[in-house]
């Protein structure tokens, strides 16, 4: 399996955990119950990590959609080098360290982990030129 594969797998896990980070703090804030149906008349809550969590999965979503085609389009290419390897594990530990940092509202580190995932996309881009 090549790195740029590994990471897309990695990347989707990390997507997964996501999710069950919103719904890890949705059940204490809402409980159960309410969280079964359409959530139609759910209340917005002023929970602070219910609401990083969010935050932070649609900062997520809003870089996966570049990574994830990027992973595969340079390996369709066979555009695949060092660079991209590179680049594809920049993404997703910049990813991987990014959650903490808003989960728990650590404001600098957070922004250079995030900017660290927009490098790692730019690495495997620039190799497509």
């Amino acid at each position: 399996m090549t790195v740029e594969t590994t990471v897309f797998v990695l990347t989707l896990g990390l997507g997964f955990f996501h999710i069950l980070l919103m719904a890890g703090c949705n059940i204490p804030v809402h409980g159960l119950m309410p969280l079964l149906g359409a959530r139609d008349n759910l209340p917005t809550s002023d929970n602070v990590f219910l609401n990083r969590a969010w935050r932070a999965n649609d900062n997520f979503k809003e870089t996966a959609i570049w990574a994830l085609p990027l992973l595969v389009l340079v390996q369709v290419t066979g555009d695949a080098n060092a660079t991209t390897a590179l680049g594809a594990w920049v993404y997703f530990w910049s990813r991987v360290v990014f959650v903490p940092l808003y989960f728990f509202g650590v404001h600098t580190l957070r922004t250079v982990a995030w900017a660290g995932g927009l490098v790692g996309i730019g690495m495997m881009a620039f190799q497509l030129l």
